[in-house]
């Protein structure tokens, strides 16, 4: 019943997901560009709707070979929609625990995916098989319990955002996993691991801090659906933290830090 249950709490719900498409590997998943180059092979599990993939293919070239892989069957309708004839540039459904190719990568990665699984250890142990010798794991994760607003939310929004680690921490998500990734990629072999902040860090001086600040309100339109009906919060709360975080954007709200770490270990030769 919790692996179901897990599952079931871990999918994307359906429709546009802004969160996701906004993302690249510029803005979102910085730590990779150290390795990109033209020819480099990379598998990336968690891909969504392909976004990051596809920018990580347009660094890789039509020489290289990038594969993205998700569970979800409508986001890999949708990565593959808009990936188009990309050279080099493949999807396909599958589950990280249990996906198995003959190929060997230079580079797996595994962006903000690990958060929603139940055995994050037993997804790297996977993961690490596809990694060429010399290669690179490169895993990217949040603690959600360290995230900053400044000043403090509404209360709205508060209770909301703990009903939501609630939920997810019910469910057998690790609401902390960034600071438990370095012990993690040492029990499954890598020798070296090396950690980066990547803290999201939106400030009400930066152009975009409106939109990046919105997470939260984002999450509580996708995702909150999924808590109401699991009870762990009402409908009426979950549209009035929108209504009241939407105004602390645009009138109070000053900055908010997400708390993200980079986690990375290369392949023994």
């Amino acid at each position: 019943m919790a692996d179901q249950q897990s599952t079931e709490r871990a999918k994307m719900p359906k429709g546009y997901n802004p969160v996701l498409e906004r993302r690249t590997v510029e803005n979102a998943n910085r730590n990779l560009i150290k390795y990109l180059r033209p020819g480099l092979s990379v598998l990336d599990f968690g891909c969504g709707t392909g976004a990051i993939t596809r920018s990580i293919a347009d660094k890789t070239g039509p020489t290289g070979r990038v594969l993205g892989i998700d569970p979800n069957e409508s986001l890999i309708e949708q990565a593959n929609q808009q990936a188009g004839n990309t050279a080099g540039l493949a999807f396909e459904q599958a589950d990280v625990y249990s996906f198995d190719t003959d190929e060997r990568f230079d580079l797996v990665t595994c962006a903000r995916t690990l958060q929603w699984l139940a055995n994050p250890e037993a997804a790297l142990q996977n993961m690490k098989r596809f990694v060429k010798p010399g290669g690179y794991l490169a895993i990217l994760d949040f603690n959600h319990e360290k995230i900053i607003w400044t000043p403090e939310p509404p209360e709205t929004m508060r209770t909301f955002y703990d009903a939501f680690l609630k939920w997810r921490q019910d469910a057998g998500f690790d609401n902390a996993i960034a600071d438990h990734l370095q012990v993690m990629m040492h029990h499954i072999g890598f020798e070296l691991v090396q950690v980066e902040e990547q803290f999201e860090i939106a400030h009400r001086s930066n152009p975009n801090f409106a939109v990046a600040s919105r997470l939260w309100a984002e999450v509580a339109e996708l995702r909150g659906p999924q808590l109401v009906n699991a009870g762990y919060i009402s409908e009426d709360l979950r549209l009035q933290a929108i209504i009241e975080y939407d105004n602390w954007i645009a009138t109070v709200g000053e900055s908010m830090t997400v708390y993200l770490l980079a986690v990375e270990g290369q392949q023994a030769v």
